[in-house]
C-alpha cells in the first residue's frame, strides 16, 4: 500500500496546491514540471515489468500491475504531462487574444486534471472489477469540469450530455459487474469474487449464462464511455467544447481506460473457453464503429469535431484488436493513436485560437500564415490516419492481417474500405485548412513554442513506425 501512496503523492499534492495557490500562472508551470517528475516516479516503479524482470507487481489485495497495465500507466501519465505542458502556452495565448478566464476556473481545472490522472491510473492498477468500475466512474466526475472550463452555453450542454450518457453507460457496466459476480457465486467460488486473477483462474467453472450477460453489459457500458457506435453521441460535443489540453487528455488517455475495462472482462470470457463469443461481439461492434466514424468524417463542419470522429474510428480499430485477443495490438494501436491525436488536438486549439473560429469553412491558408503549425498539422494528420511511415500504419496493418481470416473476410474488407474513406475525408479537410490564402486576422501566439510538444509527439509516432519492431511488444 505504501507504493500506491508514493505513486499518488505528486498528483495529490498538486491537486491541493492548485486550489490553494494564489497565482494561477505559477500553478500552470509547477504542475507541468511536476508531472514530468511523476513520469520518472512511475517509470521507476514499472521498469522491472517493462524490462521483463517481473511479470506482476503487487501493491495490495486487488491492486496489481502487469506489463500491459504498466505500459498504459506510462502512456496515460505522459499524455497528461504533455497536455499540461502545452496548456501554459495555450492559456497564455487565450489571454493574448482577449479571452480572460476567472482565476478560480484555473484552480478547478488543474485540481481536477491531477485527480483525473489518478483516476485513470487506478483503472490499470485495479485487479478487481468493482474497483475498475469505481475508477472509470471517477474519471467521468473529474473530467467533467475540464469540459465545462469555458463556462459557455455550448460547454454546459456538452458537459451535461457527457455526464448523463456516460452515467447511463456506467450503470450498464455496474449491472454487468453484478452478473459476473453472480456467475462466480454459482460456479467455483462459493462466496463469489470480483478479483480478476481469481475469476480468470476459475473461468471454466463460472456459470456461463450469467458470465455472458455480464460481458454484454460491461461491453455496452464501458463501450459507451469509449464512444462506440451508436453510443458515441457525447464524444464529439465534449471533445469539441473542452479546451485543447482537455480534449487531448480525453482522447489520448480517457478512451484507453474504458477500452481497458473491456479488455479485462474479455480475458475472463476467453479463459472460460468461449473465445468465439467474445471475438464476435467485440469485433462486430468495433467494425461498425469504424465504418460509422468514416462516414461521419466525410461531412464535417467543425475542426475539433472532426478529430473527435477520428477518435471514434480508432476506438473501433482498438476494439477489433481486443476481439482478436492481442494485448500487443491493443496497446500498439492505442499508443499510436494517443501520440498523433494529442498532437492534433493541441495544434487544433492553437490554430482555432489564432483564426478565432473552429469552423472548417473559416480555416484556410494555415501553411502560409504559420508554417510550423501547418507542417505539424499535415504530419500529425498523416500519422493518425495510418499513413506510412508512422506508427499507426504498422499497428493497423497488423490488425488487418490478424482479422483477415476466411471466416471473417467481411470484417477485414469493411475495415480496409472504412479506413481508406476516413483517410481521404480527413486529408481533404486538412488540405483545405492548409492551402489557400492566409486569413488577414490570423494571429498565432508564439507558434514555435506552441509547436514543441506536438512536434515531439509527431516524432514519437514516426519513431514507432520506423524503429519499433512489433516483436518487442509480444510479451504483452
Amino acid at each position: 500500500m505504501g507504493q500506491l501512496l508514493l505513486l499518488s503523492a505528486i498528483p495529490l499534492i498538486l491537486a491541493f496546491l492548485s486550489l490553494a495557490a494564489a497565482d494561477e500562472r505559477s500553478v500552470r508551470r509547477i504542475v507541468a514540471a511536476m508531472l514530468w517528475a511523476q513520469i520518472a516516479v512511475v517509470g521507476w516503479f514499472v521498469a522491472p515489468l517493462l524490462l521483463g524482470a517481473q511479470t506482476l507487481l503487487s501493491f495490495a489485495p486487488d491492486f496489481c500491475l502487469d506489463r500491459l497495465g504498466a505500459c498504459f500507466v506510462m502512456l496515460t501519465t505522459t499524455v497528461v504531462a504533455c497536455a499540461a505542458t502545452h496548456a501554459d502556452t495555450f492559456f497564455a495565448g487565450e489571454a493574448e487574444h482577449g479571452h480572460i478566464h476567472n482565476p478560480a476556473h484555473f484552480k478547478i481545472f488543474y485540481a481536477c486534471l491531477n485527480m483525473f490522472l489518478l483516476a485513470m491510473s487506478a483503472v490499470f492498477i485495479c485487479d478487481n472489477l468493482g474497483y475498475i468500475w469505481i475508477s472509470v466512474e471517477a474519471t467521468t466526475l473529474f473530467s467533467a469540469p475540464l469540459v465545462y472550463f469555458d463556462r459557455t452555453k455550448n460547454a454546459l450542454e456538452a458537459t451535461w450530455k457527457y455526464l448523463i450518457i456516460c452515467s447511463v453507460g456506467i450503470a450498464f457496466a455496474l449491472l454487468g459487474t453484478v452478473f459476473v459476480f453472480a456467475s462466480s457465486q454459482h460456479g467455483a467460488i462459493v462466496q463469489g469474487s470480483l478479483n480478476i486473477t481469481k475469476l480468470v483462474a476459475h473461468a471454466s467453472e463460472l456459470d456461463y449464462s450469467l458470465l455472458r450477460l455480464g460481458f454484454i453489459f460491461c461491453l455496452l457500458g464501458y463501450g459507451t464511455k469509449a464512444g462506440i457506435f451508436p453510443l458515441h453521441s457525447w464524444l464529439p460535443d465534449a471533445h469539441s467544447e473542452a479546451p485543447a489540453p482537455a480534449s487531448a487528455m480525453l482522447s489520448g488517455a480517457l478512451l484507453n481506460c474504458a477500452l481497458f475495462g473491456i479488455w479485462r472482462v474479455s480475458r475472463i470470457v476467453v479463459a472460460s473457453h468461449h473465445h468465439a463469443f467474445a471475438y464476435e461481439m467485440v469485433t462486430v461492434l468495433g467494425t461498425l464503429t469504424v465504418v460509422a466514424a468514416a462516414i461521419f468524417l466525410i461531412r464535417q463542419h467543425s475542426f475539433k469535431r472532426m478529430w473527435a470522429y477520428s477518435s471514434i474510428e480508432n476506438v473501433g480499430l482498438i476494439l477489433v484488436a481486443i476481439g482478436i485477443g492481442s494485448g500487443a495490438l491493443f496497446f500498439l494501436q492505442a499508443l499510436n493513436h494517443s501520440l498523433a491525436k494529442v498532437a492534433l488536438f493541441l495544434l487544433s486549439g492553437n490554430i482555432a485560437q489564432a483564426a478565432g473560429s473552429k469552423r472548417l469553412h473559416d480555416l484556410h491558408g494555415v501553411w502560409k500564415a504559420s508554417p510550423p503549425l501547418g507542417l505539424l498539422l499535415a504530419l500529425a494528420a498523416l500519422a493518425v490516419t495510418g499513413a506510412p511511415p508512422f506508427g499507426a500504419f504498422v499497428s493497423e496493418m497488423l490488425i488487418f492481417q490478424s482479422s483477415a481470416t476466411p471466416a471473417h473476410w467481411l470484417v477485414a474488407t469493411l475495415l480496409v474500405v472504412a479506413v481508406a474513406i476516413a483517410f481521404v475525408a480527413v486529408m481533404t479537410h486538412v488540405g483545405r485548412i492548409l492551402l489557400g490564402g492566409a486569413k488577414a486576422d490570423f494571429r498565432a501566439f508564439k507558434p514555435v513554442l506552441a509547436s514543441l510538444v506536438p512536434g515531439a509527439l509527431v516524432i514519437g509516432s514516426l519513431v514507432m513506425g520506423v524503429f519499433a519492431h512489433p516483436r518487442f511488444w509480444e510479451g504483452l
